[in-house]
């Protein structure tokens, strides 16, 4: 029953995710921190099956690191979205061309070039939807939406998973634009308390991030259950 969501304020964006590592029935952890500081001023808030979300977004990160140290500038939020979404989109491909490849064989009954098969059966498509945020100098703060089938939008507010059906209706009555950050955490405290009255099974901690010209950062916990394994980690 995973939860990310976020908004854009005046001069800041907001992610925020559920943490609970979560298999079949069984909850492993709940301090599993969903957000990820993929550089100075950027946040990449992600929902989606365990491996794939680990994996992929790490593999933005280490992308992003990349082209800063290559060329010495940063992305732009607008860039990593765009690349972040090329990602995504080239995996689905992958794909669509091995389901492709199986039905003709199966077609045709014919010889097949065994190497090109084995390389596009282990090419599958990410189960991850994405909530990117960033801080740009000479724009502002910005919001991208990325699902799992590689659409992009640019959005004031967003969210994923089970419990948007909750965070979008209340976002939808009480966001504005131009909000402060404690009008933004306001109204974020009542989607997590509307998310855990309501949502049937519902996640009970929940991480805020924060990123604005000073930069990305943790701000702040809503937990009403303490994970004994150990400290939130990143």
């Amino acid at each position: 029953m995973e939860c990310v969501f976020g908004l854009v304020g005046d001069g800041f964006a907001l992610v925020v995710a559920d943490s609970s590592a979560v298999h079949s029935i069984l909850v492993h952890k709940s301090n599993e921190d969903k957000i990820m500081v993929l550089d100075s001023h950027k946040l990449l808030g992600a929902s989606g099956e365990g491996g794939d979300r680990a994996q992929f977004t790490e593999y933005i990160q280490k992308n992003v690191a990349l082209y800063q140290f290559r060329n010495g500038i940063p992305l732009t939020t607008a860039a990593a979205a765009n690349f972040t979404r090329g990602e995504l989109a080239t995996a689905l491909r992958k794909w669509c061309d091995m389901m492709l490849l199986e039905v003709k064989l199966y077609i045709n009954d014919k010889i097949f070039d065994l190497a090109k098969l084995l390389n596009l059966v282990f090419q599958n498509p990410y189960a991850v939807n994405i909530l990117l945020a960033g801080y740009d100098k000479d724009i502002g703060p910005s919001l991208y939406y990325i699902d799992y089938i590689a659409s992009l939008h640019k959005i004031e507010k967003g969210a994923f998973g089970y419990g948007s059906y909750f965070s979008l209706a209340m976002m939808d009555r009480h966001y504005h634009s131009g909000m402060t950050v404690e009008e933004a955490v306001d109204l974020v405290d009542k989607c997590i308390m509307e998310i855990r009255s309501r949502l049937v099974v519902a996640p009970p901690n929940f991480v805020i991030k924060i990123v604005d010209k000073d930069g990305a950062r943790e701000y702040a916990w809503r937990e009403s259950i303490k994970d004994t394994t150990g400290a939130p980690t990143s």
